[in-house]
Protein backbone atom coordinates (compact mmCIF):
# COMPACT_ATOMS: atom_id res chain seq x y z
CA UNK A 1 0.00 0.00 0.00
CA UNK A 2 1.24 3.49 -0.82
CA UNK A 3 2.39 6.03 1.73
CA UNK A 4 1.26 9.59 2.40
CA UNK A 5 4.13 11.89 3.41
CA UNK A 6 3.66 15.44 4.60
CA UNK A 7 6.55 17.79 3.73
CA UNK A 8 6.70 21.29 5.14
CA UNK A 9 9.13 24.06 5.98
CA UNK A 10 9.47 27.81 5.99
CA UNK A 11 10.09 29.64 2.68
CA UNK A 12 13.44 28.85 1.05
CA UNK A 13 14.02 25.66 3.01
CA UNK A 14 13.72 23.79 -0.29
CA UNK A 15 10.54 21.76 0.22
CA UNK A 16 9.08 22.38 -3.25
CA UNK A 17 12.42 21.63 -4.94
CA UNK A 18 12.68 18.46 -2.85
CA UNK A 19 9.13 17.38 -3.77
CA UNK A 20 9.72 18.08 -7.49
CA UNK A 21 12.92 16.02 -7.40
CA UNK A 22 11.30 13.12 -5.54
CA UNK A 23 8.26 13.12 -7.82
CA UNK A 24 10.47 12.43 -10.84
CA UNK A 25 10.02 8.85 -9.59
CA UNK A 26 6.80 7.59 -11.25
CA UNK A 27 5.80 5.89 -7.98
CA UNK A 28 5.75 9.26 -6.16
CA UNK A 29 3.08 11.89 -6.80
CA UNK A 30 3.33 15.43 -5.40
CA UNK A 31 0.38 17.55 -4.27
CA UNK A 32 1.68 21.13 -4.08
CA UNK A 33 -0.88 22.70 -1.78
CA UNK A 34 -0.12 26.34 -2.64
CA UNK A 35 -0.44 25.72 -6.40
CA UNK A 36 -3.70 23.81 -5.97
CA UNK A 37 -5.07 26.53 -3.69
CA UNK A 38 -4.06 29.32 -6.09
CA UNK A 39 -5.67 27.51 -9.05
CA UNK A 40 -8.82 26.83 -7.02
CA UNK A 41 -9.15 30.47 -5.86
CA UNK A 42 -8.63 31.68 -9.44
CA UNK A 43 -11.34 29.36 -10.77
CA UNK A 44 -13.82 30.21 -8.00
CA UNK A 45 -13.28 33.97 -8.18
CA UNK A 46 -12.72 34.24 -11.95
CA UNK A 47 -9.39 35.99 -11.40
CA UNK A 48 -5.79 35.27 -12.37
CA UNK A 49 -3.58 35.58 -9.32
CA UNK A 50 -0.02 34.33 -9.68
CA UNK A 51 2.18 32.86 -6.94
CA UNK A 52 3.49 36.28 -5.93
CA UNK A 53 -0.06 37.69 -5.67
CA UNK A 54 -1.13 34.83 -3.43
CA UNK A 55 1.93 35.32 -1.23
CA UNK A 56 1.17 39.03 -0.83
CA UNK A 57 -2.60 38.72 -0.39
CA UNK A 58 -3.29 35.29 1.11
CA UNK A 59 -5.13 36.63 4.17
CA UNK A 60 -7.35 38.80 1.95
CA UNK A 61 -8.24 36.34 -0.84
CA UNK A 62 -8.03 32.83 0.63
CA UNK A 63 -11.08 31.89 2.70
CA UNK A 64 -11.68 28.90 4.98
CA UNK A 65 -14.16 27.62 2.35
CA UNK A 66 -11.39 27.58 -0.28
CA UNK A 67 -9.14 25.67 2.13
CA UNK A 68 -11.89 23.13 2.93
CA UNK A 69 -12.51 22.53 -0.78
CA UNK A 70 -8.81 22.00 -1.54
CA UNK A 71 -8.60 19.71 1.51
CA UNK A 72 -11.37 17.62 -0.12
CA UNK A 73 -9.25 17.33 -3.30
CA UNK A 74 -6.23 16.34 -1.24
CA UNK A 75 -8.22 13.70 0.64
CA UNK A 76 -9.40 12.19 -2.66
CA UNK A 77 -5.85 12.07 -4.05
CA UNK A 78 -4.49 10.53 -0.85
CA UNK A 79 -7.11 7.77 -0.98
CA UNK A 80 -6.49 7.20 -4.70
CA UNK A 81 -2.71 6.92 -4.20
CA UNK A 82 -3.12 4.47 -1.34
CA UNK A 83 -5.44 2.26 -3.36
CA UNK A 84 -3.14 2.28 -6.40
CA UNK A 85 -0.01 1.56 -4.33
CA UNK A 86 1.56 4.92 -5.19
CA UNK A 87 3.06 7.39 -2.74
CA UNK A 88 1.78 10.92 -2.20
CA UNK A 89 3.91 13.85 -1.07
CA UNK A 90 1.91 16.72 0.41
CA UNK A 91 3.97 19.88 -0.16
CA UNK A 92 2.37 22.34 2.24
CA UNK A 93 3.15 25.27 4.49
CA UNK A 94 0.34 26.00 6.96
CA UNK A 95 2.19 29.07 8.27
CA UNK A 96 2.21 32.12 6.00
CA UNK A 97 3.95 35.46 6.46
CA UNK A 98 1.42 38.28 6.38
CA UNK A 99 1.81 42.05 6.54
CA UNK A 100 0.76 41.97 10.22
CA UNK A 101 2.91 38.97 11.24
CA UNK A 102 2.08 35.28 10.65
CA UNK A 103 -1.03 33.22 9.91
CA UNK A 104 -1.48 29.52 10.72
CA UNK A 105 -4.08 27.60 8.68
CA UNK A 106 -3.96 24.04 10.07
CA UNK A 107 -5.89 20.97 9.04
CA UNK A 108 -9.03 20.36 11.06
CA UNK A 109 -8.42 17.47 13.47
CA UNK A 110 -10.74 15.01 11.70
CA UNK A 111 -9.17 15.87 8.32
CA UNK A 112 -5.70 15.27 9.73
CA UNK A 113 -6.76 11.87 11.06
CA UNK A 114 -8.61 10.93 7.85
CA UNK A 115 -5.51 11.66 5.74
CA UNK A 116 -3.66 8.90 7.67
CA UNK A 117 -0.29 10.52 7.04
CA UNK A 118 2.55 8.01 7.46
CA UNK A 119 5.48 10.41 7.95
CA UNK A 120 5.90 14.10 8.68
CA UNK A 121 9.01 15.85 7.34
CA UNK A 122 9.87 19.44 8.29
CA UNK A 123 12.81 21.11 6.57
CA UNK A 124 14.75 23.86 8.29
CA UNK A 125 17.89 25.88 7.62
CA UNK A 126 19.89 28.66 9.16
CA UNK A 127 18.06 31.99 8.58
CA UNK A 128 21.15 33.35 6.81
CA UNK A 129 21.04 30.44 4.31
CA UNK A 130 17.31 31.03 3.75
CA UNK A 131 17.89 34.77 3.21
CA UNK A 132 20.60 34.03 0.62
CA UNK A 133 18.26 31.68 -1.24
CA UNK A 134 15.48 34.30 -1.30
CA UNK A 135 17.90 36.97 -2.53
CA UNK A 136 19.06 34.67 -5.35
CA UNK A 137 15.54 33.64 -6.43
CA UNK A 138 12.73 35.55 -4.68
CA UNK A 139 9.80 34.01 -6.65
CA UNK A 140 7.60 36.82 -5.35
CA UNK A 141 8.68 36.32 -1.76
CA UNK A 142 9.59 39.38 0.34
CA UNK A 143 12.88 39.18 2.21
CA UNK A 144 12.03 38.89 5.92
CA UNK A 145 14.54 39.67 8.66
CA UNK A 146 16.63 36.85 10.15
CA UNK A 147 14.42 37.07 13.24
CA UNK A 148 11.24 36.64 11.17
CA UNK A 149 12.77 33.71 9.29
CA UNK A 150 13.68 32.05 12.59
CA UNK A 151 10.13 32.62 13.92
CA UNK A 152 8.72 31.14 10.71
CA UNK A 153 10.88 28.01 11.01
CA UNK A 154 9.85 27.57 14.65
CA UNK A 155 6.15 27.99 13.87
CA UNK A 156 6.31 25.45 10.99
CA UNK A 157 8.13 23.00 13.26
CA UNK A 158 5.55 23.52 16.03
CA UNK A 159 2.62 22.86 13.69
CA UNK A 160 4.13 19.70 12.21
CA UNK A 161 5.17 18.38 15.64
CA UNK A 162 1.58 18.91 16.80
CA UNK A 163 0.28 17.03 13.74
CA UNK A 164 2.70 14.21 14.56
CA UNK A 165 1.55 13.94 18.18
CA UNK A 166 -2.14 14.05 17.24
CA UNK A 167 -1.64 11.42 14.51
CA UNK A 168 0.70 9.19 16.48
CA UNK A 169 3.04 9.12 13.47
CA UNK A 170 6.76 10.02 13.31
CA UNK A 171 8.05 13.48 12.53
CA UNK A 172 11.54 14.24 11.25
CA UNK A 173 13.05 17.72 11.33
CA UNK A 174 15.70 17.77 8.61
CA UNK A 175 18.50 20.31 8.03
CA UNK A 176 18.11 21.36 4.39
CA UNK A 177 21.35 23.33 4.15
CA UNK A 178 23.14 20.21 2.87
CA UNK A 179 23.71 19.29 -0.80
CA UNK A 180 20.39 18.80 -2.63
CA UNK A 181 20.97 15.15 -3.58
CA UNK A 182 22.13 14.37 -0.06
CA UNK A 183 18.88 15.89 1.20
CA UNK A 184 16.84 13.84 -1.30
CA UNK A 185 18.50 10.59 -0.20
CA UNK A 186 18.08 11.45 3.47
CA UNK A 187 14.36 12.18 3.08
CA UNK A 188 13.80 9.07 0.94
CA UNK A 189 15.31 6.97 3.72
CA UNK A 190 13.40 8.69 6.54
CA UNK A 191 10.08 8.41 4.68
CA UNK A 192 10.55 4.78 3.68
CA UNK A 193 10.77 5.59 -0.03
CA UNK A 194 13.82 3.41 -0.74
Amino acid sequence: MGKVIYVTGAPATGKSTLCRTLSADPAIHSFCYSERLRDHVNRQAGIALDEADIRRQSAQVVTSKHVDEVDDLLQAEAESCRKSGGNLLIDSHPVTKENYGFRVTPFKLQRLLDLKIDYFICLYADPKVMAQRIELDAQGRPLPSDFELAVHVNLQASVVATYSVLSGRPCHLVDSSVDRMQLVQRVRALAGLI
